[in-house]
């Protein structure tokens, strides 16, 4: 992320802050959606991220194209983001998207359902990753938006709360080129930047007990200075142990690793 955006990117968060207070899945919904839009026309976003075009005539373009369709709110917080300074146009499509995500996981805190929104996230990142055909349901090209939606709406009916399911339906209808599941991740670690907490992915051959979890929580947290949200995933071929990964960081204890690593030793 170059300078300018990540500087114009810790004052939007700054004017996104006292929104927060009454901000709701609408307007959640809202940045989504202005995003999607400024993603889909490169002229737009051309226009609305130009530092040399006058703060006025953003305006009139930003009420001409959204003036129908967003809250008041929405609209102000947008002409506060148009005129900062982007690096690049698409950093001005990134940064709604991130503070999409923000607001989010704010209305998901006020609700006390933070750890549920970062537990769903990951729960269908592992889903999409283990389930061929439903990775090839959501990258198919020929099924349009909506059907997407449906589908994430069916799979999480009864199973999630309203701020897990936007993310996700979000993740899906608005990957463009990426890959769901890295959409999902990129998401999840927001969120849990939002908490101020690290997020560890702990593998484990077969289930282990709240109290192992617990016991493995406070020692990573003690040795990385740092709360945090453990994700379970289970993994029958790493065959007993533990690998954990976290801060860019892997920790393989796993029995595969040290059977491989047996077998360099022999060789």
């Amino acid at each position: 992320m170059a300078s300018a955006t990540r500087a114009s990117l810790a004052k939007a968060q700054s004017a996104l802050k006292p929104l927060l207070a009454k901000a709701d899945i609408k307007f959640a919904e809202e940045l989504f959606g202005i995003g999607a839009i400024l993603a889909s026309s490169a002229q737009l976003r051309g226009i609305l991220s130009d530092p040399s075009a006058e703060g006025n005539a953003k305006a009139e373009v930003i009420k001409s194209v959204f003036g129908k369709t967003a809250s008041k709110p929405s609209l102000e917080f947008l002409n506060a983001l148009v005129v900062l300074r982007w690096s690049k146009a698409s950093d001005l499509v990134a940064a709604v998207e991130t503070l999409a995500v923000h607001t989010v996981a704010s209305i998901a805190d006020k609700a006390k359902k933070l750890d549920a929104l970062e537990s769903t996230l990951f729960a269908f990142q592992q889903a999409i990753d283990t389930d061929s055909d439903l990775q090839f349901a959501l990258a198919d090209k020929n099924a349009s938006a909506d059907a997407k939606a449906k589908l994430v709406d069916v799979l999480l009916k009864g199973k999630s709360t309203p701020e897990a399911t936007l993310l996700v339906r979000r993740a899906v209808v608005g990957a463009n080129k990426r890959r769901v599941s890295a959409v999902l991740a990129s998401f999840a670690k927001q969120v849990s930047a939002y908490a101020e907490r690290l997020v560890a992915v702990v593998t484990v051959a077969s289930p282990i007990s709240s109290k192992q979890l617990a016991r493995l929580e406070r020692s990573l947290a003690k040795s990385y200075g740092q709360s945090l949200k453990l994700n379970v995933e289970i993994d029958e071929s790493i065959l007993g142990g533990v690998r954990i990964q976290i801060a860019g960081d892997v920790i393989d204890g796993s029995l595969s690793n040290r059977l491989n690593a047996a077998k360099l030793q022999l060789a």
